[in-house]
């Protein structure tokens, strides 16, 4: 027989807006078994710290107020047993369940639960309101409302509030709730039909705020699984709140491969660069090969960290990389070593040398052998397609490489044959790439040789 299911109301009030760097000074549960409350709890509680001025005017609650209340870690294990085996119900109720899952861990309890938002089965079952806060609401329901900003007080109005949403709740949406909990961990202004509608498939998804505006692009293999994973976890810092309040609607575009997934991802990022995006890859490469002119007159190849106003050979992401294709150089045109610098921590590229000319080769020969060296470097940049799977039956994803740069990715309907790249790409599939989009396309080139065919200089398969 199954068990009855218990509901623990609860409000609770806080020196701060956020659990990380936040306590809690007071709260209330109040445990209800779907027809009435059975059991009451109340306490202030010890911050341990001070109580803006701002929160005092707000709630009423003091420095002076809580000096003798207990810290939470003395209530803990009080809190845990109420809330233990319960279904956590509070207006809002993420901005309290991440309160008490912080302090409840920081005493030692490793505690979890279902949770239902007032606010959410409010908007449900209560359609048409203005407002959903808890005074709006209460006022436009005529609920008891007393004691605003203290613990007891709105927890209780939660509770008449969770009545009679129980008592109206036609099509078993508080039911529904409960078995398919998902809901609750979105969110407060997002809803269950958006995120629905998200398919487990590969592609980018795009978080809007309450304006539209975007504010934050990711990618995922399972575009469902990655877009739930940013509303669960114990993270309960400032950044992360805001993070999570702000989202107010999702987009999602398909990419077929987990390659068109990072470009278009990269691709957007960069067109808008958006508030949350701060944990961006760097997209600039580190280190470089150049080439300058010595006091003698010599061009002078070396491998140096990035250097801007400096003409700038060719791009790599490791200093090992930068070493090796200097190596290639110097042995493929004879080099003298002398004029060659490698790049080591200690190096300091624009110093030069002290070295003896006079066994170098003379200044027109060398002239001409670095005139020889820069043509090659010119003419062999490299040139591919790259076809992969697209979104659906009958579609392909295709990255066109030209001369050492992305220059397109998109999708087509039909690639059968074809003898110029050109017949397939589209003027909207045109980008202007960065370093890691190019590398994130090499390496799966690497990865994959079999989807790609390299092309001649003009644009054929060759």
């Amino acid at each position: 027989m199954n068990k009855p299911k218990q509901f623990a109301i609860v409000d609770i009030e806080t020196t701060g807006n956020y659990a990380g760097g936040n306590r809690i000074t007071e709260i209330a549960i109040l445990i209800h078994t779907g027809k009435k409350i059975i059991e009451e709890y109340h306490t202030l509680v010890n911050p341990q710290s001070y109580i803006p001025l701002a929160i005092q005017t707000l709630t009423g609650i003091t420095d002076d107020m809580v000096v003798g209340a207990p810290i939470f870690e003395d209530i803990a294990e009080d809190v845990y047993h109420l809330l233990q085996g319960k279904i956590f119900v509070a207006h809002n109720v993420n901005f309290d369940y991440s309160f008490l899952v912080k302090e409840l861990k920081q005493a030692g309890y490793d505690w979890q639960a279902p949770k239902l938002c007032t606010v959410r089965l409010s908007r449900k079952i209560l359609p048409g309101f203005k407002s959903y806060s808890l005074g709006k609401l209460c006022s436009q329901l005529n609920v008891p409302l007393r004691d605003r900003h203290r613990a007891m007080g709105d927890a209780q109005a939660t509770a008449l509030l969770f009545n009679l949403l129980l008592q109206r709740d036609k099509q078993q949406y508080i039911e529904e709730s409960i078995n398919k909990n998902t809901e609750h961990r979105l969110p407060t202004h997002l809803s269950l039909e958006q995120f629905s509608k998200i398919p487990e498939a590969c592609g980018i998804y795009i978080f809007r705020n309450a304006k539209g505006k975007i504010i934050y692009v990711g990618k995922a293999i399972n575009l469902k699984k990655r877009v739930l994973s940013h509303f669960t976890g114990s993270n309960t810092g400032l950044r992360r709140q805001q993070f999570i309040n702000d989202i107010c609607t999702i987009d999602f575009e398909e990419s077929g491969t987990e390659l068109m997934a990072l470009l278009m991802e990269c691709q957007l990022i960069k067109k808008h660069w958006p508030i949350h995006n701060r944990a961006l890859k760097r997209y600039e490469p580190k280190y470089a090969l150049i080439c300058y002119q010595d006091i003698r007159g010599y061009d002078r190849l070396a491998v140096s960290k990035v250097i801007l106003g400096v003409q700038q050979l060719r791009y790599f992401e490791t200093v090992q990389e930068a070493n090796l294709f200097l190596s290639s150089l110097m042995h493929q045109f004879q080099l003298p070593p002398a004029l060659c610098t490698f790049y080591s921590p200690s190096t300091r590229t624009r110093e030069d040398k002290r070295i003896d000319y006079t066994d170098l080769p003379s200044l027109d020969a060398y002239s001409a052998t670095i005139t020889r060296l820069l043509h090659y470097l010119d003419t062999n940049k490299q040139s591919f397609l790259l076809i992969d799977k697209g979104r659906s039956d009958g579609e392909s994803s295709y990255v066109y490489y030209k001369e050492d740069k992305l220059y397109a990715f998109g999708f087509v309907d039909f690639i059968q044959q074809w003898t110029h790249v050109e017949d397939i790409v589209s003027y909207r599939d045109k980008c202007i790439s960065n370093f890691y989009m190019q590398q994130i396309v090499l390496q799966y080139a690497a990865r994959y040789p079999e989807k790609v065919s390299f092309l001649s200089n003009n644009s054929e398969v060759s």
